[in-house]
């Protein structure tokens, strides 16, 4: 046999055998991750009720009576300081952990918690994750439940750019509103020195990182390195072992790393989106900011200036701040979070102020 012959000949058995190993890898991937959701399933029982919403669920739990109904909404919460820590501790948080928080605000009128698409027990959703489809998400969330409007939203981090952006598309819809060390739009223009390149990227990139979340999410990668002991100490106010347990492995599941580059490959989308959706005009509004956000000293306080901006986008919009460090104001200062939705509720004059 000529050279050139045998060459080709062994190059193609390489073609096969390479092709061959993929494949069986990538079957092993998915039946490995398909095991492990099953595991998931029995250690970890959903909380709340799955509701259609076209093709796809979301994950809804609901406490007390009376109307309005407060909606707490969990975000990303991001970090100013390093990439790395942003991987670790920025994925989206379940719904489940606002639990403390709405076992208390139960006692005053209908509260629900959600897991947003691709966090907690709910469905991944379909590209783009920006604001404009959280918002429509949650409309569609609420109608199918049979939840009436007007609701006060309490959204923490990101989750304060859907808020604005559901605020801008349902008016009448919206009675008042809390933010949770909610996110600005220009918290990486002026938070950080070169924070704007991530405005500058070219929208293809955030289409081929959200298919790349969704595939990794399907092969098992995202569940390498994944954390197997017990949540660690201590357990936050409010909450029970077994529930902080959850929470801690819900927020750190193979499915929020994927939900969070798909988050990170809306931001542009959702900033602009919620700049585009104006001011509040006179709703109530708390924005409620931890004095020592983690990263403020690289921002240069501008994580400050940028909450009390917020504060201005209603009337009657009022910045609180809470003596307390961190990103997770939920699980530090739940106290201090369900002051703020009460005072909503009685600023916007639908129910009486408990305190």
């Amino acid at each position: 046999m000529p050279k050139s012959s045998r060459l080709k000949a062994v190059t193609a058995a390489v073609l096969i055998m390479g092709t061959a190993m993929f494949a069986l890898a990538l079957l092993s991937g998915l039946l490995y991750e398909q095991a492990e959701r099953a595991r998931d399933r029995k250690l970890f029982p959903q909380v709340g009720r799955s509701v259609d919403i076209g093709g796809r669920t979301l994950d809804l739990d609901c406490k007390g009576a009376g109307q309005p109904a407060v909606i707490l909404v969990r975000g990303v919460p991001w970090t100013l300081d390093n990439p790395r820590r942003f991987w670790e501790n920025g994925l989206p948080r379940p719904g489940y952990s606002w639990v403390s928080v709405q076992r208390e605000l139960a006692k005053t009128t209908t509260t629900c918690w959600y897991d947003r698409a691709g966090s907690g027990w709910s469905d991944p959703g379909p590209y783009p994750r920006d604001s404009a489809s959280q918002a429509r998400d949650l409309h569609a969330l609420l109608q199918a439940a049979g939840i009436p409007p007007p609701y006060v939203l309490v959204a923490e981090s990101s989750a304060a750019l859907d808020a604005r952006v559901y605020a801008g598309f349902y008016p009448d819809g919206v009675a008042g509103l809390v933010m949770v060390n909610g996110i600005h739009p220009d918290l990486l223009q002026r938070g950080r020195p070169n924070g704007g390149r991530v405005e500058r990227l070219p929208g293809f990139v955030g289409h081929s990182q959200d298919a790349m979340a969704r595939a990794f999410n399907r092969v098992g990668l995202y569940r390498l390195g994944l954390p197997s002991a017990p949540a660690p100490g201590p357990v936050p106010p409010g909450m029970t072992a077994a529930e902080w347990n959850t929470i801690w492995h819900l927020t750190r599941s193979a499915k929020a790393r994927s939900a969070l580059l798909q988050e990170i490959g809306a931001w542009q989308l959702s900033t602009a989106e919620a700049r585009a959706a104006g001011s509040l005009g006179d709703r109530a509004l708390v924005v409620l900011s931890a004095k020592h956000k983690d990263g403020e000293p690289e921002s240069g306080g501008a994580w400050m200036e940028l909450q009390a901006d917020l504060a201005k986008l209603s009337t009657r919009g009022k910045l609180v701040t809470v003596d307390a460090s961190g990103d997770d104001l939920i699980y530090s200062a739940p106290d201090a979070i369900i002051d703020a939705a009460r005072a909503v509720l009685a600023d916007a004059g639908l129910v009486k102020d408990p305190r």
